[in-house]
């Protein structure tokens, strides 16, 4: 098993290092890492950027102050869709709520409950047998401050191993966000999907953010498509089910047709509705007093697996696939530039050094029963 103290002490230490000494590092090492856009942070090795210094993307949009939809349509719409549905649900619950323990489901929860206090809500969570320790105990310790019932579902470590491991070695052109993270996430819906159906709550809430919604799952929508909802799963990014499971294994995944149209769930994004910027949710649940600035960052409340994919993108790619969000919310006055931009330029340093993560990267390899040489990983 990987180490937890060991994993959360080497992403404490990067993210104390990004912060403090990075900055001063990072002048003696510009022969090692990527130039990069002067206004968004994106890697030269993602996208072309001119002798300006300023990327295709940020020359084609020359304004990168955020839009928001002044008439706040999509908000309104679902605002009507959650109050339509309050205490009107079949049995003892109206929405199945995905928390993470990350601070976006939390700042959802907390929302949900003070805007629409009828809505009687399920929180769900997933253990994906990677979680960080940071989020298992933001989990426990926000479901009491929530007041909210709590369902929490362990699969078998082996499905999500050999999930992970043919993912991670079968990468598509978006890296291992668009397959490792993509296919966690799928699971998690069609799982979602299934509880649902069997308790017969007509919403399911998911945190994803816009950029998420969009380039992730290809959506124009805080909705899903109800086509989709009713359909059997095939596949998981861009991959055939069968290629990795078993019959019996691929029955835990979602089949819509073998459910009652009545009890197909509709899966709703508020936060792609609601369009926040990082720093309003961030700000947000701190003064709630739901999280502490060091325990909502992403870097510790996402799974134990992230720093593997990190490395492997930068590996196979040259950058990190989750660059292409954050330089877009960036883009976008949505993040902030110096600290994102500091953030993967350490990624791209330690992804070839092996500096703080490499013990991590190590083991994580060991739990799939891969090597370096399988991902692509050779340290300097």
């Amino acid at each position: 098993m990987i180490n937890k103290s060991q994993s959360l002490r080497a992403v404490r230490m990067f993210e104390f290092y990004v912060r403090y000494i990075w900055p001063i590092h990072r002048l003696f090492v510009r022969g090692k890492i990527a130039r990069r856009c002067v206004k968004c942070a994106a890697s030269e090795r993602m996208i072309q950027i001119g002798s300006n210094g300023i990327c295709e993307d940020c020359s084609h949009n020359s304004s990168i102050s955020r839009v928001r939809d002044p008439n706040h349509k999509d908000e309104k719409t679902l605002n009507h869709i959650l109050q339509s549905v309050q205490g009107r649900g079949t049995y003892q619950h109206d929405a199945l709520v995905l928390f993470s323990g990350g601070k976006d489901s939390t700042y959802m929860i907390r929302r949900l409950r003070d805007e629409f206090p009828g809505l009687r809500l399920l929180a769900y969570t997933i253990d994906n047998s990677f979680m960080s320790p940071v989020a298992k105990e933001n989990i426990d310790e926000m479901i009491h401050a929530l007041n909210v019932e709590h369902v929490f579902v362990r699969p078998q470590r082996s499905f999500y191993i050999k999930l992970f491991r043919y993912c991670i070695t079968h990468l598509n052109a978006e890296g291992g966000y668009g397959t490792v993270d993509f296919s966690d996430g799928e699971f998690m819906l069609d799982t979602a999907r299934r509880l649902a159906a069997e308790k017969k709550i007509p919403l399911i809430l998911c945190g994803y953010s816009r950029y998420q919604v969009q380039n992730g799952l290809k959506l124009q929508s805080f909705e899903t498509p109800r086509e989709k909802e009713l359909s059997d799963r095939k596949e998981t990014a861009g991959i055939l089910l069968e290629s990795i499971f078993t019959p019996d294994e691929i029955r835990f995944w979602w089949h819509g047709s073998q459910w009652p149209v009545e009890d197909v769930a509709r899966i709703l994004f508020p936060l792609y509705a609601w369009d926040l910027e990082e720093s309003e949710i961030k700000s947000q649940v701190i003064r709630w007093g739901l999280m502490s600035e060091k325990s909502h960052s992403p870097l510790v409340t996402n799974h134990q697996l992230i720093p593997l994919i990190g490395t492997v993108d930068v590996h196979v790619l040259g950058y990190s696939s989750f660059e292409i969000e954050f330089c877009r919310m960036i883009r976008e006055g949505k993040a902030r530039k110096r600290e994102w931009q500091h953030t993967f330029e350490f990624l791209e340093y330690t992804a070839k050094t092996g500096l703080f993560i490499k013990p991590t990267i190590l083991a994580s390899l060991s739990q799939l029963g891969l090597s370096t040489n399988d991902v692509g990983i050779h340290y300097n």
